[in-house]
């Protein structure tokens, strides 16, 4: 199980469970055998059962029932039960998270954040009234987060933009050169320099070349078009208003 870094989103559900509080609110009243009374057990107990080294498979299996189906069956935006089941589920995923994020050097925050969004679809989808199987649910997770950072190989960093316009050629480090005649759609990021104040990146959707032409100019202030070819007038470039990725988008059916 790799340790899970500081500043992401695993850290955070990490320290939401650290209180006290928090943790009282998230209690499972599990059964351990047929007839008996439900066992009251504490985030923390409930991951020892889980991961610990006196874990018992059956006493898992109910942990996993009860808690994900308190997740599915939750309606409040701030209750506690659908972190409970991320905090659960994160021994089984920070191995995953280090493993894509050192081979294809992707910011862990950010496959943190997209498996966690896969946990919560998971949860909505299957059966109405019953958990999703355990292997799926964190199988789709896993996948969702290599699909993030597969598809962040397919991003062209760029400070001119008018270069961007003007090829045809651009492909992903392991793609089959661009049909002219077949563009995909395009994302255009613009990602502000770091600044005190509140700041975000920008992104712009252009479905085909004119549109990316239109927009491009805009951005660089002067474009002049010829046919088949692009090229930006001079610009002041004295001050940097951001950087540009470019990310093709999914080729629509």
């Amino acid at each position: 199980m790799a340790l899970i870094a500081p500043g992401g989103l695993f850290a955070a559900v990490t320290r939401h469970f650290e209180n006290p509080r928090a943790a009282e609110e998230a209690r499972l009243c599990v059964r351990t055998e047929e007839g008996e009374a439900p066992v009251p057990l504490s985030p923390a107990e409930a991951r020892e059962a889980l991961y610990g080294p006196a874990a018992v498979p059956a006493l898992a299996s109910s942990i996993w029932q009860e808690a994900l189906g308190a997740a599915r069956a939750e309606t409040a935006p701030g209750g506690p039960w659908r972190l409970l089941v991320i905090w659960l589920a994160l021994p089984q995923l920070t191995g995953t998270v280090w493993r894509i994020s050192t081979r294809l050097g992707v910011d862990r925050s950010d496959v943190e954040s997209e498996m966690a969004l896969a946990l919560l679809e998971g949860l909505r989808s299957g059966e109405s009234g019953s958990p999703p199987p355990l292997r799926a649910w964190l199988g789709a997770a896993r996948s969702s987060g290599w699909r993030l950072a597969r598809a962040g190989l397919r991003e062209i960093p760029c400070t001119l933009p008018e270069n961007i316009a003007d090829d045809d050629e651009q492909t992903a480090p392991d793609g089959p050169a661009a049909d002219p005649c077949g563009r995909e759609d395009f994302a255009l990021e613009i990602l502000r320099p770091e600044r005190a104040e509140l700041h975000a990146p920008l992104r712009f959707r252009i479905a085909s070349q004119q549109a990316r032409k239109e927009v491009l100019g805009k951005l660089t202030g002067h474009l002049e078009a010829r046919p088949g070819s692009y090229r930006g007038a001079p610009c002041d470039r004295r001050r940097q208003i951001g950087t540009l990725a470019l990310r093709r988008g999914a080729r629509q059916a």
